[in-house]
């Protein structure tokens, strides 16, 4: 119970910091060079990704139409938007297909809705799935049981509301998702494997999970720290926090190929079923977008 108000605690520091930041120093960042979004956007904004501990390999693809909300030079108001489109993630073991809504009303909050529909492809040893929370699902029990793996599809419902500042260099950002999950489970199991989430999840009912982050932003490079938790609505609940590093190769916007960027993140576990130790979480990936409509040139 203390790591999950510890947790929590994180989380509540996180946002007081979205709102701790005095007018003047808004005002100031608001005289930094900004270069407004165009009115309508077709993109595609992909994120390639390499996990150790657990294991992964993925792709995820949004292919997204956008319409800028306000023409403001408001720090508060001049990157509003309302976006939807097609989101696409799949890795050796499964495919997520679905709609996604991206709609940030000011700059301080968004708002992602999605829904997708999964097919696992039997691959992997995935899926896997229990009666209970009660099974070990470390990576020698499923690696034990790899034979037991078999096909089948559901869906996934989320939202992910997101609170975001930026001051100066310094921006801080927390991140929350809310998913419901619904399975084609064999033998009326409950609860499944799913690798990103690292845990048991359970089946037909709701969990949540957070991401914050302190970060250092100075023209290509951005330095931080992250805390990632899940909490699955049981005892499974765990909890990381480990520094990020990203670069980005350019920082154009609105153009064929937008900030292509290498990213690093580390975390050691503080709570965990069984990964609490020297290992870390180690997530090595590549992101870039590229504008599809009116692209600016190069």
């Amino acid at each position: 119970m203390r790591f999950k108000k510890f947790g929590i605690l994180l989380c509540m520091l996180a946002i007081a910091c979205l709102f701790a930041v005095p007018a003047p120093a808004q005002e100031k960042a608001a005289e930094t060079a900004f270069q407004a979004p165009p009115q309508n956007r077709l993109y595609l904004a992909s994120l390639s990704i390499v996990r150790y501990n657990p294991l992964g390999l993925e792709t995820q693809n949004r292919l997204m139409y956008a319409r800028r909300l306000a023409d403001s030079t408001s720090p508060l108001f001049r990157d509003t938007f309302f976006a939807g489109g097609l989101s696409t993630k799949l890795n050796p073991a499964y495919l997520k297909i679905g709609p996604l809504i991206d709609f940030q009303p000011i700059g301080i909050f968004n708002l992602r809705l999605g829904y997708e529909y999964l097919r696992y492809f039997g691959t992997m040893g995935y899926l896997q799935s229990a009666p209970n929370a009660d099974g070990n699902f470390s990576d020698d029990a499923r690696e034990d049981t790899e034979d037991d793996a078999y096909s089948t599809g559901g869906h996934h419902f989320f939202a992910e509301p997101t609170l975001q500042m930026k001051v100066g260099k310094i921006a801080v950002r927390s991140k929350f998702a809310f998913e419901y999950w619904d399975l084609d489970l064999e033998d009326d199991d409950e609860y499944f494997y799913d690798a990103t989430l690292d845990t048991l999840v359970p089946d037909k009912k709701m969990l949540w999970s957070n991401d914050s982050d302190l970060l250092y932003m100075s023209g290509q490079l951005t330095l931080g720290v992250r805390y990632s938790a899940v909490f699955p609505g049981n005892d499974l609940q765990h909890m990381r926090v480990g520094p990020l590093l990203a670069w980005s190769f350019h920082t154009r916007d609105y153009s064929s190929f937008n900030k292509p960027t290498l990213l690093m993140i580390l975390g050691w576990y503080f709570k965990h079923p069984d990964r609490v130790g020297a290992v870390p979480y180690v997530l090595v990936g590549f992101s870039f977008s590229s504008d599809l409509m009116g692209a600016k040139a190069d």
